[in-house]
């Protein structure tokens, strides 16, 4: 593989994590000696202690790799799916803090319904299959 074919596969890499809706995505080659090739993803992640969530994938050859870290990103939730994930977080969180501050049951009721919903059209979308 020459360099530009890999400079190619690190930008696809880049613009395949932009397609899934991950946000400031980087997309690196690393060659050391005496170790596998790898690829490191990082991408931005509010849902993360620090704020970034990241991926290193190694192989026996170059095109190996490239081919991994694709499946990877391949495999990730579409940025829709990735959008409703984190409202069902934030909706638990919001129901966990109501239960902990023994809001009233009327009040939580409609949440939790709201999270039995999703969580189920989650479960049953076959949309993608």
């Amino acid at each position: 593989m020459d360099i530009k074919l890999a400079q190619k596969r690190v930008n696809d890499l880049s613009a395949a994590m932009v397609a899934k809706g991950m946000i400031a995505p980087q997309a690196e080659l690393h060659l050391s000696s005496n170790k596998l090739p790898g690829v490191y993803l990082r991408w931005s992640d509010k849902s993360e202690r620090y704020g970034t969530a990241s991926e290193w994938v190694e192989a026996d050859t170059v095109a190996e790799v490239f081919d991994e870290a694709s499946s990877f990103i391949a495999a990730r939730p579409t940025a829709k799916q990735a959008r409703i994930e984190e409202f069902m977080r934030c909706l638990g969180k919001a129901i966990d803090l109501g239960r902990e501050s023994h809001i009233e049951v009327e009040f939580l009721n409609p949440l939790v319904a709201t999270m039995k919903t999703l969580s189920e059209n989650v479960i049953t979308d076959q949309r993608a299959a």
